[in-house]
């Protein structure tokens, strides 16, 4: 019987390999098993595109509600305020179970003596350098409203309210742009480093705080990047957390 030949014909991956500082990047943040789902993308859309553009658009001339504030509206803002926020952070759970990396992925490690002296440290340096952000502004012409007192409850069950809106602040921000917009963007991209990340999760930051005006919208971005150093720095989310918190509550303490 005659022998049959058949051609070898080569198979090639459809993919190709991925970068090692990429693989490097998954591994040591434990984003490994990361792939991108349709909540990747919903997820990224409200948080990068959506609140923003309704932040923006509704701060115009922000001094005249935030004055008109009784008691009462100002404890249903705060308490509205929670609750949008922990819906967002249900969001980013859901999103990163799909993905396949949980919240490890974001930084959410075993928390140490140590997160607690980063946030510490941070705070002492961050605030000193904020200061002298605003006194450039201010001499600039632009000075800080401190319209933000009037957010800020004087009745006990208030205060007490604050207390879970800085809470909330800690963890749901700290988690949605530090942990996921920061991890999600330099995945997406395959970025090799933290820059792009670390400046567009800042202005977004930022731009979620309009009704603190111009001036503010500029401190908060300036105060998001330090924050993405931190998370950097340490590769874990909960410096990050700890430091906001205080930051918030200390509002209740400090004069406005």
């Amino acid at each position: 019987m005659e022998e049959q030949s058949f051609e070898r014909i080569p198979v090639y991956d459809p993919l190709p390999p991925e970068p090692a500082y990429m693989s490097w990047f998954k591994e040591s943040w434990q984003n490994s098993g990361f792939r991108p789902t349709w909540l990747t993308w919903l997820t990224l859309a409200l948080m990068g595109v959506l609140y923003p553009a309704i932040s923006v658009l509704f701060s115009e001339d922000p001094s005249v509600t935030l004055r008109s504030l009784n008691d009462t509206m100002r404890l249903i803002m705060l308490l509205g305020t929670i609750v949008i926020q922990w819906i967002g952070f249900i969001i980013i759970v859901a999103a990163v179970e799909l993905e396949r990396t949980g919240l490890q992925g974001l930084g959410f490690k075993r928390i140490r003596a140590i997160d607690f002296a980063w946030a510490g440290a941070f705070l002492l340096a961050s605030n000193l350098l904020l200061s002298g952000l605003a006194w450039v502004l201010a001499q600039m012409g632009m000075p800080m409203s401190g319209d933000i007192k009037f957010l800020i409850p004087e009745d006990a069950v208030g205060r007490v309210v604050w207390v879970g809106v800085s809470i909330t602040a800690g963890v749901v921000e700290e988690t949605a742009f530090r942990g996921y917009l920061m991890t999600r963007f330099r995945l997406l991209g395959k970025l090799r480093s933290w820059v792009a990340p670390a400046i567009i999760s800042s202005i977004i930051f930022g731009s979620l705080h309009a009704y603190q005006g111009l001036p503010g919208m500029i401190v908060i971005t300036a105060y998001g990047l330090l924050f993405a150093l931190l998370y950097i720095r340490t590769g874990s989310i909960w410096p990050c957390i700890i430091a906001h918190f205080f930051q918030d509550l200390s509002a209740l303490f400090i004069p406005q």
